[in-house]
């Protein structure tokens, strides 16, 4: 008997070409999604509104007769703000006037399939890490090393402190950079498994750190978490780009915890309790 590919969410692709629709669809399937499919955006936009919350990802042409994709993209940035996007055009031009819409990724044609694998799955699991709770073991607590990078002291000792001595049922290891350079050099002697990185710093950026640390500069966690005050729409769209996990200064204790006791279920940072 063949095993079906579990069921994973919902599809709308977008795009005037039936070929394109009936490649990516035949290319996704098989990875357990179900596909919609719309060749125009006036079109786009009615199944959108008819079905709600069953469309998981719009993987979204922007070059259309009538109304393009950057319409279709702005009508569902105000009217389903959380709905993940990902462009595939062949308009490169565009991918600044995207981003500043706000996208979960931008994609050139001609693109892999490798590639757009790699983009779905990523926004899949950033879905499933938003939505489901968290769930460990029995006589397991998480157990990580975390680095806190951020400009402002007092942050970074409030961070420690609560994550180390306030919390009951974790064992977290923290440490605290005030920069993305002292956080590059702590890394290779602390090795941590978890960044908690704000935006907003001088000399460097925290997305520039992230993408630092991911091109093999330091010792990379394996997860992040952006937490920062940025309120400008760009500066909040940057760091949204990342793809990492996104919280607002200030956020309550109780958030940041469940967010780093998923990131340790996801990566087995756990240990036996007692």
């Amino acid at each position: 008997m063949v095993d079906l590919p579990l069921k994973k969410g919902t599809i709308l692709i977008v795009d005037d070409e039936p070929n394109v629709q009936w490649f990516i669809s035949k290319t996704v399937q098989p990875m357990g999604y179900e596909t919609l499919t719309a060749g125009s955006g006036m079109e786009a936009l009615k199944l959108i509104q008819e079905c709600g919350e069953k469309i998981d990802l719009v993987l979204l042409d922007l070059r259309m007769p009538g109304m393009g994709g950057i319409e279709v993209l702005k009508s569902i940035r105000k009217h389903q703000p959380e709905l993940a996007v990902i462009v595939l055009t062949a308009l490169h031009e565009k991918k600044e006037e995207c981003e500043r819409i706000g996208v979960e990724a931008f994609m050139k044609k001609p693109y892999s399939l490798e590639d757009l694998y790699s983009q779905i799955e990523r926004v899949a699991e950033k879905k499933s890490f938003d939505r489901d709770g968290v769930q460990i073991d029995p006589g397991y607590i998480p157990c990580a090393r975390i680095l806190v990078v951020d400009d402002e002291t007092e942050v970074c000792e409030l961070l420690r402190l609560s994550l180390t001595e306030d919390i009951q049922d974790c064992a977290f290891d923290v440490r605290t950079a005030k920069s993305g350079d002292e956080a590059l050099r702590l890394s290779l002697e602390f090795e941590p498994q978890i960044g908690i990185i704000d935006i907003k710093m001088p000399f460097m950026w925290g997305d520039e750190l992230v993408q630092r640390f991911k091109k093999g500069e330091g010792k990379a966690p394996k997860d992040f978490v952006i937490y920062t005050s940025v309120t400008e729409p760009k500066e909040v769209e940057r760091a949204r780009r990342l793809g990492h996990k996104f919280l607002s200064k200030p956020t309550n204790l109780e958030a940041l915890v469940e967010v780093l006791k998923k990131i340790c279920v996801r990566h087995g940072f756990l240990k036996k309790s007692g």
